[in-house]
């Protein structure tokens, strides 16, 4: 009677293997998305937030030292909402290429302005 039940006990064990693996393969998974949305928010916002402060300071219609106290003031706010972005939209894939994407419109808008190209 015990060795029937032994056998069925790690029957049951052999099947329900695989399954603990993929939790565990699931939860690095989600743990590795976690880190990658935290790489976007932290340095994407960074270089998003740089290259906007230093659009707004162009563009902005005051003189010199007012635009850059405008754009510095402002830069707290928008590298919040990018880091809060980067949390809220559920496609990984979409958070990371709007932030890139902008970031690079930015870019090449501000070299435009500049006289850089």
């Amino acid at each position: 009677m015990q060795a029937s039940s032994l056998s069925l006990g790690s029957t049951k064990l052999l099947l329900l293997k695989p399954l603990l693996i993929f939790q565990h393969i699931s939860h690095f998974s989600y743990a590795f998305k976690v880190c990658l949305r935290f790489l976007i928010a932290i340095v994407g916002g960074y270089f998003f937030t740089a290259v906007n402060c230093s659009l707004l300071s162009a563009i902005l219609p005051l003189n010199k030292a007012d635009a850059v106290l405008m754009s510095v003031s402002l830069s707290i706010l928008i590298y919040t909402l990018v880091f809060i972005y980067a949390f809220y939209v559920k496609s990984l894939k979409t958070v990371w290429i709007s932030i890139l994407l902008a970031t690079a419109a930015q870019l090449s808008l501000l070299a435009l302005i500049k006289g850089w190209v």
